[in-house]
């Protein structure tokens, strides 16, 4: 027993400081091991929220990619929407266009049956 160092620690010490020192080893082991399992479980959710962390991030890459589509599919709603609009003015103007049209065909068939009259009364009171 002489041989092995807590022996010799023993006799080097009163039995007194020896129990001390063994508590403390006691608690210094028990304080390891708490500190371990802390740890690994410290470990163990770091590893399951490096996880989340991916998934997370996986679905805001989605997210952000179907944001994109939206705002894509709402610009083009937009560009519908204002080429309808256009297309409602271009056709108005059109129906004025041809309003006017008439409306200024019909004066010149006056006009011309007005200068028709007027030349033929014109002959008649040249004869």
């Amino acid at each position: 027993r002489e041989g092995e160092p807590s022996a010799k620690m023993a006799q080097a010490l009163s039995a007194e400081e020896f129990q001390r020192m063994q508590a403390q080893l006691l608690e210094l082991r028990t304080e390891n091991y708490r500190l371990s399992d802390e740890l690994r479980k410290n470990g163990a959710e770091l590893s399951g929220l490096r996880q989340r962390v991916q998934t997370l991030d996986r679905d805001l890459a989605k997210a952000n990619k179907a944001l994109s589509k939206s705002k894509k599919a709402q610009e083009v709603e937009a560009l519908l929407g204002e080429t309808r609009m256009l297309q409602g003015k271009l056709q108005s103007q059109e129906d004025d266009f041809r309003l006017q049209n008439s409306t200024l065909l019909r004066e010149l068939a006056k006009l011309c049956a007005q200068i028709e009259g007027l030349e033929e009364e014109n002959r008649r009171l040249q004869e």
